[in-house]
């Protein structure tokens, strides 16, 4: 099943890219697709599911828009 995942901030560097479209099997968890990207769970981070928040345990569904973020401050 196809899922959309988009990195934010630091991430995009680390990893290499912004976007991606991903092929995940049926009960792929985001914590799964961190490991497969190479993220650390450890580091802080926000992640949302197709607007709203998530958390890294959530199985992702055909169609999902997963966007992850490093926290960061300023102003």
């Amino acid at each position: 099943m196809k899922v959309t995942l988009k990195l934010a901030g630091g991430f995009v560097h680390t990893v290499g890219f912004s976007q991606k479209e991903l092929d995940v099997e049926p009960g792929t968890t985001v914590a799964d697709i961190l490991v497969s990207i190479a993220i650390d769970r450890g580091r802080p981070m926000i992640i949302a599911r197709n607007g709203h928040g998530a958390t890294v345990d959530e199985e992702v569904l055909a169609g999902d828009r997963i966007l992850v973020s490093p926290i960061f401050s300023g102003g």
